[in-house]
C-alpha cells in the first residue's frame, strides 16, 4: 500500500483516478473492503469490536487506522490474497464489473472462517488487556453513582447530563476491548483469565457474555452454548445470573 491512502490512485485496469474509502461514510454504518486480487469483500462496520479497539484503545485514526485494519484482517477465503482499501489498485467501477461477471458462479458453503488475523492481533494483546485491567481500579462513575450525586446536589444538571450521555460510548468501547481480547486469548484461556484477574468480580456476569461474543467472532461457536457450558465452572450468584440470562435469551439452556 502507498504511503498515503488519501491520495488519488490510478486504476490499473481503466487508468481512471479514484480515492480509496478508508473511513465509514457520513450517514452509513460501514463500508466494503475488497480483496486485492479477486472480488471478495468484507464489511467494515463502524461498531465492529476490532475496529473500535484499534481506534479507541490503541488510539489509531485516519490512514493509521485503515492500515492497521488491513494488517489484522485474515487473507481472502477465496484466493488467499490480502484485503486492501485500494482494492488492489482497481477502482470501484472495475471491481463492480468483475463482480457482475463472476456473480453466476455459486460459491460452495464453507466451514467457519474468522475474518481477522488473530496472530497479528495478538501483538497488541498487552495494550488491550492493560486498558481492560485499568478499569478495575478506575474511579469512573456508574449511572447509579451519577444519579446519587445529582440528587444530593453534588453535581449540576449540565454535568450530570454530559456524564450520562457519555456512558454508552464508554461502555461500548470497553465491551469492544473485552471482545477483541477474548478473540486473541481464545476459548481455553479467556474465561479462566477473567476469573484470575478479578474481572468478573469487578464487572459482573456481563463481562462473561462479552467474552462469549468475542469467542463467537473468533471461532464461530455460538454464544449460548458457550455460556451454557461455562456456567458449570461458576458457583453462587455468577452461576445463578448466567442461568437466568440463558433462560431468558435461549429458552432453557
Amino acid at each position: 500500500m502507498a504511503e498515503s491512502l488519501s491520495r488519488e490512485i490510478e486504476c490499473v485496469l481503466c487508468q481512471e483516478g479514484y480515492q480509496a474509502v478508508t473511513e465509514v461514510p457520513e450517514g452509513k454504518q460501514g463500508y466494503k473492503i475488497y480483496c486485492s486480487s479477486c472480488s471478495e469483500w468484507l464489511p467494515i462496520i463502524r461498531n465492529n469490536p476490532v475496529r473500535m479497539t484499534l481506534r479507541h484503545v490503541l488510539g489509531l485514526n485516519g490512514d493509521a487506522l485503515a492500515l492497521a485494519i488491513e494488517s489484522v484482517l485474515a487473507g481472502c477465503i477465496a484466493c488467499g490474497s490480502a484485503f486492501a482499501h485500494d482494492g488492489g489498485k482497481r477502482c470501484p467501477t472495475c471491481i463492480r464489473k468483475i463482480e457482475r461477471e463472476t456473480q453466476p458462479e455459486q460459491k460452495e458453503s464453507a466451514d467457519f472462517h474468522c475474518s481477522w488475523n488473530l496472530q497479528e492481533l495478538r501483538k497488541s494483546e498487552g495494550k488491550i488487556f492493560e486498558y481492560i485491567y485499568k478499569r478495575i481500579e478506575s474511579d469512573e462513575k456508574s449511572l447509579s453513582d451519577l444519579i446519587r450525586e445529582f440528587e444530593a446536589g453534588e453535581i449540576d444538571a449540565e454535568t450530570y447530563m454530559e456524564a450520562v450521555e457519555s456512558l454508552p460510548y464508554r461502555e461500548a468501547r470497553f465491551t469492544a476491548a473485552v471482545q477483541t481480547w477474548a478473540m486473541i486469548v481464545g476459548p481455553e484461556m479467556a474465561f479462566r483469565a477473567a476469573e484470575e484477574h478479578g474481572l468478573v468480580e469487578r464487572f459482573g456476569t456481563p463481562i462473561l457474555v462479552s467474552i462469549a461474543q468475542g469467542l463467537e467472532m473468533a471461532t464461530g461457536q455460538a454464544v449460548l452454548p458457550t455460556l451454557s457450558r461455562e456456567k458449570e465452572n461458576w458457583g453462587g450468584n455468577v452461576q445463578k445470573e448466567l442461568r437466568t440470562f440463558l433462560a431468558k435469551i435461549g429458552g432453557g439452556f
